[in-house]
């Protein structure tokens, strides 16, 4: 019995969202109106972060996420950042002039967000959404915030940006590329 359950959320969590996809055609929206495209950083790897302003792993997520922007931008990595809560384009300021960080960051609303995440009808999944898209514009892994992905968070990120850019640099077609096992608890 305990085997089918495992099973069971093994596969509901794999039908949550298709991977490899192609990046969906959203605009992050700025408190300025300006948005952000994702998909003007083709060619680059991208770390696409959602997160609700008021969650606490989301927080250490966006700061983690700060440190692998500067660790790994000079070698064509770009980290973005969206809001997702339900009011986030009133709070996404505050939350940017209080966490500062390094990388562009906006907000999504509700379709927009159904849309790049890939969720389907009915689902509301964990924060942080971790999105890792590659250079030619394929979403290649995506983690939401319930996934024992999050418990190793920073090995199991590199681990997935590092080999990206080694495929990029190699000039090898994209692959799939996992994380690390998590650790055992």
């Amino acid at each position: 019995m305990f085997r089918r359950c495992v099973l069971f959320f093994c596969l509901l969590s794999m039908a949550l969202a298709k991977t490899p996809r192609p990046l969906a055609n959203v605009t992050i929206q700025t408190p300025d109106r300006k948005g952000i495209d994702v998909k003007k950083y083709r060619g680059k790897v991208v770390l696409l972060v959602l997160f609700a302003t008021s969650c606490d792993e989301c927080v250490s997520v966006v700061n983690f996420v700060a440190k692998l922007e500067k660790d790994y931008a000079a070698r064509g990595f770009q980290a973005l950042g969206a809001a997702v809560d339900d009011n986030a384009a009133y709070l996404i300021t505050s939350f940017v002039q209080r966490y500062r960080p390094p990388f562009p960051v906006g907000f999504l609303e509700k379709d927009p967000l159904i849309k790049l995440a890939d969720i389907p009808e009915g689902r509301r999944p964990f924060v942080p959404i971790l999105i890792f898209i590659d250079h030619k514009g394929t979403v290649r892994a995506q983690y939401y915030g319930n996934d024992p992905f999050l418990k190793d968070v920073e090995k199991g990120t590199r681990a997935i940006v590092t080999g990206l850019m080694n495929q990029r640099d190699s000039g090898q077609e994209p692959q799939r590329i996992t994380a690390p096992a998590p650790p055992k608890q």
